[in-house]
């Protein structure tokens, strides 16, 4: 277990999530039309690129507090910054996948899903352990 909880530290999780997220949203804001056409296809709409910027601005937030929390915040609350950060981002996943439904919507993919939601499970199991 003390192996495990060598790469579990909470402080550089959220550092490392922290920073990842906000390239990615950064990126998915920048590149609203690049993001839409991997969502929806090739007949996005201007409303699926307001929705992915949205998307995009929204993850940012999380991201930012993430990082800065991993900078700023010591003891128990960091592990609980973590624990709720990435318990946050697993619901989130959740509430998505159920909404899309059968919508196709390509961020749900596998392959697009898989990577996100382990390193939310990542940063909640840091701060469990």
């Amino acid at each position: 277990m003390d192996a495990i909880k060598q790469y579990m530290q909470p402080k550089w999780w959220l550092i490392v999530v922290g920073a990842i997220f906000t390239i990615f949203a950064l990126l998915t804001y920048i590149d609203g039309e690049g993001a839409a056409e991997t969502a929806w296809g090739d007949d996005y709409t201007a409303n699926d690129v307001f929705y992915e910027k949205a998307w995009g601005a929204n993850v940012l937030m999380i991201a930012i507090i993430a990082l800065v929390s991993g900078f700023l915040i010591e003891g128990r609350a960091l592990s609980i910054i973590a624990m709720t950060i990435g318990g946050v981002n697993i619901l989130s996943f959740i509430l998505v996948y159920l909404a899309a439904g059968d919508l196709e919507y390509g961020f749900l993919d596998p392959s697009n899903a898989a990577p996100p939601m382990v390193i939310a499970v990542g940063l909640f199991l840091s701060g469990y352990l």
